[in-house]
């Protein structure tokens, strides 16, 4: 279990917040020590919740694999911004937190995070500044990327006013690809750049990258453009040792979301000198994982031997209207679910205690309606349980998710949007 205890708010259920019709505060605390059972709240569909059990496996299945390799897993914050989900993380061997924007990393230092990876550029002077400061007051580190001089310039001139910060930043080159996302676009060009920021004094830790922007498919030729860019990130780190532009292990930090498998592969190889990388992993979905996307590019079945993560994350909605037949009308829509990747998956349909499996699909959504088509025997009233696919556009859209064990509240878990 990890050292570190982080200070955050208890969630609490109140008036105000979706999902729920209490009369009084519903706490955290209350939660634990009691676990009443999820049909003896008040909950106002629509609601999403959390699988218990699912999270202890995926934790611990990902800390396994992690572990066994040889690499850190500093599991992504944007997709569920949650102090209790991240202390999870923690507690299974997690490095810390990766996250996506200075807000972010705030969010993080002020829970008491002491490892915070920025994978993004930070270009602005003044977050720079401040997050500097704040991984100082934390006696922590903040590891941000860097793709161009004007970046370079940034951290530089922040170290200058800050001289006693140094030890507190660690600089990784981000490494990109033509028509891909941040990061410069080839290695040559990524070790000239490592040459400016170590003229400028920065303290290079490594390399970084984001293998599924080079790719998005899972056959072969895709599998191949993922270990490609894990190799190029390599070879880029090597570069640097050799240059003596970073101290060993160099940090190589990925994804390793949907090619899991590949990175594990690759990324703790020896260099061409024998020296070994510090690999780093950055998924965030692996906890929750889901019934689309990640279940369909689903790494693990690839691997040897081979594993599994388990759905942790669904949504609930009633049925409110049933207006002909073959049409179902879900009291739930964009503002509950994510659609950015899939459309929502129904699973069951529950009438009071009884539960059927469901047979129908989710043919659109409104803001505040999913249409359910095909469901046979559906009836006005009934609770829809909804398989999702890509978490990190769920979390966002709930500020307090129950968890659940064998129809009992265990935990309520407050997210920070």
């Amino acid at each position: 279990m990890s050292t570190v205890r982080l200070q955050h708010p208890e969630a609490v259920v109140d008036v105000t917040t979706k999902g729920w019709r209490v009369e009084a505060p519903l706490t955290a605390e209350r939660v634990r020590r009691e676990h009443p059972r999820l049909a003896d709240l008040g909950v106002s569909w629509p609601l999403a919740t959390l699988d218990a059990d699912a999270l202890d496996h995926n934790v611990a299945t990902m800390a396994r694999v992690c572990t066994g390799a040889g690499v850190l897993v500093a599991p992504h914050l944007k997709t569920h911004m949650s102090a209790p989900l991240l202390q999870l993380q923690l507690d299974a061997g997690a490095w810390g937190p990766t996250v996506a924007t200075p807000a972010q990393a705030r969010v993080a230092f002020s829970w008491g995070c002491p490892a915070v990876l920025l994978a993004n550029e930070l270009v602005d002077a003044f977050d720079a500044s401040d997050l500097l400061h704040r991984a100082r007051l934390a006696d922590g580190v903040l590891w941000c990327y860097v793709d161009s001089r004007r970046g370079v310039q940034v951290l530089a001139e922040a170290l200058a006013a800050r001289p006693q910060v140094r030890r507190h930043l660690g600089v990784l080159v981000e490494l990109g690809a033509a028509g891909a996302r941040t990061g410069v676009r080839g290695t040559t060009e990524a070790l000239a750049l490592a040459r400016t920021a170590a003229s400028h004094g920065l303290p290079l830790v490594g390399t970084a990258g984001y293998e599924g922007a080079v790719t998005a498919t899972t056959d072969v030729h895709g599998l191949a453009a993922a270990a490609a860019f894990v190799d190029a990130l390599r070879d880029l780190a090597a570069a640097m040792v050799a240059e003596r532009l970073v101290a060993t292990p160099p940090v190589v930090s990925v994804g390793g979301s949907s090619y899991l498998d590949v990175v594990l592969q690759r990324l703790p190889l020896p260099l061409p000198d024998g020296s070994r990388v510090r690999g780093v992993v950055r998924s965030g979905a692996y906890l929750s994982h889901d019934h689309g996307m990640y279940a369909r590019s689903d790494p693990w079945r690839r691997m040897r031997p081979a594993a599994a993560l388990r759905p942790a994350l669904d949504v609930r909605g009633q049925v409110l209207s049933v207006p002909e037949p073959g049409l179902a009308l879900l009291g739930l829509g964009r503002r509950d679910v994510g659609f950015d990747q899939d459309l929502p998956l129904p699973l069951t349909v529950h009438d009071g205690p009884e539960v059927r499996p469901a047979t129908g699909r989710v043919t659109a959504l409104n803001d505040q309606h999913a249409f359910l088509r095909e469901e046979a025997r559906v009836q006005v009233g009934e609770v829809v349980t909804l398989g999702i696919s890509h978490p990190c556009t769920l979390f966002d859209k709930w500020r307090v998710l129950p968890v659940l064990r064998s129809g009992r509240v265990v935990d309520l878990v407050a997210t920070v949007f």
